[in-house]
């Protein structure tokens, strides 16, 4: 028993050895993806960016970390231009390309209607959205039961390549509301002085959806697994020590 005992506790040891690389491998944020990825000053900068920055630090690994276009992101991913990317939703076609540490979500999301004061509408089934139109951000998942009220016509859609696109065309009239991770579009309304113009509807599209670290399963680096079970091991100890939370509140007031 004893020395059964000894082999578990020899395979754990394993799995969370620090991975030490020779040179910094990179990853890449998406630059328009505030509080969690930015540019601040000519830095990346953000939740995601921090959380990753101290993994890799606790975990010996040097890291360069690159903020880009989402676009731009998705497709270095698929390349293996990058060793991996700071954070993605997961679905099936994107575990094509990306390997998903998702033991723990370095974030999660609630995605939310935003319309205008004064032209607020009643939102509790997607049979209330009927004659509405929508906008969103490209690429962006939704959910199925969303994907399947926008397949039988119930909401009709605009989308947009950005969420700056999204309040523009909100303001323009071109939509009646657009769907935006509520974070990320109050940390965009915020600077603007739009945040009392701008309000959301009670009902969430999405509650509470991870997004994990991902690494490009099309990248050169050597032994990904190693370099997961490390960086997940970390997350796990640092959500546990409260490193988790002091990185979010320097962005976040609910942390």
């Amino acid at each position: 028993m004893h020395r059964i005992f000894m082999m578990i506790v020899c395979l754990v040891t394993l799995l969370v050895v620090p991975v030490r690389a020779s040179e910094s491998v990179l990853f890449v944020a998406d630059r328009d993806f505030a509080p969690y990825s930015m540019m601040v000053e000519g830095h990346p900068a953000g939740i995601d960016v921090d959380v990753l920055t101290e993994i890799a630090r606790r975990a010996d690994v040097p890291i360069k970390i690159e903020c880009k276009p989402w676009e731009t992101v998705v497709s270095m991913i698929k390349s293996g231009e990058c060793v991996g990317a700071t954070s993605l939703f997961k679905n099936p076609e994107r575990e094509q390309f990306a390997i998903f540490m998702d033991a723990a979500p370095v974030h999660v999301s609630d995605y939310v209607i935003f319309t205008k004061v004064g032209t607020k509408f009643s939102f509790r089934t997607y049979d209330d959205l009927r004659g509405k139109i929508l906008g969103k951000v490209a690429g962006v998942s939704l959910g199925e039961e969303f994907a399947a009220a926008r397949a039988d016509g119930r909401v009709e859609v605009r989308e947009y390549p950005d969420i700056v696109a999204s309040v523009r065309g909100l303001l323009e009239g071109e939509i009646d509301g657009f769907i935006g991770n509520m974070d990320v579009t109050y940390a965009l309304l915020k600077p603007m002085g739009m945040t009392s113009s701008i309000v959301y509807l009670p009902k969430k599209i999405i509650e509470d959806k991870p997004s994990y670290l991902v690494l490009s399963r099309a990248s050169e680096l050597e032994d990904k697994d190693a370099l997961i079970n490390t960086f997940e091991h970390v997350l796990a100890q640092m959500r546990e020590d409260g490193t988790y939370n002091a990185i979010a509140k320097r962005y976040l007031f609910r942390f």
